[in-house]
């Protein structure tokens, strides 16, 4: 789709190879690119090594980010290096055909609608229909979270030869006409008017001794007491009741840990702060670019044996 539309407006799809992604500020430049899509990681990255400067990328009029949880500070920095740019949060799971919502950022509606440090997703696009439900399927009311449910044009009709799964994920909600999918995605909105807030994946919401925790909010809290946009939050070790405790990776070479701790003890309940915080230069990332959570958790098993 991001292929034929460019082309049908004559313009050129500008592909980077692997050597020219570990300097992305410079393809950006050298390619003059005016219109940017990629996960968020990428910005991540980029923040990070110091690319993301003033005015640093003036040719560009449309940034988009798809795929993963959009940090705020990264959108702040991306906003000054790229002036002249609409920024836009785009999120879809493939079963609705990529992307299914949009939110543009502002400079000075967004800060205030952004939630646990990550900006909105917004609104559906034409025809689609977004619902909030809690576990029997019912809708919430504006304020409370609950699971992500979608349909319309862009649904798919399920999984290739799988009946079972798609019985799963398809389904049919009391009350409403037609077929919804199940994102497994936590949402809310705070008031009819204001945009859907993404606060995590269903199944990142673990049990720790005895407590509901949204890994997301410990993410959060990491993110603004250290100012590093990659962080990662696991329940470890693991038990029949969800995990004895939460585990948490940070994105960098070097971090004063004993300094942090301290700042998130006075944020979060005990329950909710790391046992151990693990610096890793470069976080794993999967196919689609983004950090590999199960990587991760796989390293936490190695250390463990």
């Amino acid at each position: 789709h991001d292929l034929f539309v460019a082309w049908q407006n004559g313009a050129c799809v500008c592909c980077p190879t692997q050597k020219q992604l570990i300097k992305p500020g410079a393809f950006i430049n050298e390619a003059q690119l005016t219109v940017w899509f990629s996960v968020p990681s990428m910005a991540v990255f980029m923040r990070r090594f110091g690319v993301l400067k003033p005015a640093m990328y003036p040719r560009l009029r449309l940034s988009l980010f798809c795929g993963e949880a959009l940090p705020v500070e990264v959108v702040r920095d991306w906003r000054m290096a790229a002036p002249n740019s609409i920024i836009e949060n785009i999120y879809g799971p493939t079963e609705l055909t990529i992307a299914c919502t949009a939110y543009r950022w502002n400079d000075a509606s967004s800060p205030a609608e952004c939630e646990q440090g990550v900006v909105p997703i917004g609104e559906p696009f034409d025809h689609m229909k977004a619902l909030i439900v809690n576990e029997q399927l019912r809708a919430v009311e504006d304020g409370q979270a609950g699971e992500l449910i979608m349909t319309g044009p862009q649904l798919t009709l399920g999984y290739w030869h799988d009946e079972e799964k798609t019985k799963k994920a398809f389904l049919r909600v009391p009350g409403q006409d037609g077929t919804y999918y199940r994102t497994g995605d936590r949402v809310r909105r705070r008031g009819p008017e204001q945009p859907l807030l993404y606060l995590g994946r269903m199944d990142s919401q673990i049990k720790v001794l005895g407590h509901r925790v949204e890994l997301g909010e410990v993410e959060a809290a990491i993110r603004k007491a250290s100012g590093i946009d990659g962080v990662v939050a696991l329940g470890w070790p693991l038990s029949g009741s969800g995990a004895d405790g939460i585990e948490a990776f940070i994105q960098a070479d070097t971090l004063d840990v004993s300094a942090l701790l301290p700042k998130l003890k006075s944020t979060l309940p005990f329950y909710m702060v790391p046992r151990n915080i693990r610096l890793l230069s470069h976080f794993p990332l999967n196919a689609n670019g983004k950090f590999d959570r199960g990587a991760l958790l796989n390293k936490l098993r190695e250390s463990a044996t």
